[in-house]
């Protein structure tokens, strides 16, 4: 006979791995007083010029979201540029939409704009780690 305690506990387990692997990264919103500390800290960070409307941009973020579960990006802080609302911010970086930007040790290591290809996406990422 199944006791309570045995069932409680099949229900967390089963539940825990329904839940699938954590993510290795989430996407914050752009903002210029904590992104620009944490590039300062010399932190991997990436940033993704975002337009909703833009099937580019969806292209990426679904290349984005397919590489999340990968421990490689582990440390990386993502953050996402509203091309709509943030224009000043766009400006600043110089960009399209549709563009991811990363940066290791304070500086920008890797750019690109309208890239689609799962290689041409984790490139970026692989430069800010």
């Amino acid at each position: 006979m199944i006791t309570r305690r045995q069932t409680i506990a099949a229900i967390a387990f089963l539940a825990a791995a329904a839940a699938g692997p954590a993510s290795a990264f989430e996407f914050q919103p752009y903002d210029p007083a904590v992104v620009d500390k944490a590039i300062a800290s010399g932190k991997p960070v990436v940033l993704h010029v975002y337009a909703p409307w833009c099937l580019q941009c969806h292209v990426q973020a679904m290349r984005l979201d397919g590489l999340k579960a990968d421990p490689a990006y582990d440390g990386i802080a993502f953050y996402k540029v509203d091309y709509d609302h943030q224009k000043d911010v766009v400006e600043k970086l110089g960009c399209p939409r549709s563009t991811l930007i990363a940066y290791k040790g304070g500086k920008e290591v890797a750019r690109m704009s309208w890239g689609l290809s799962e290689e041409a996406v984790a490139g970026v990422l692989k430069a800010a780690k």
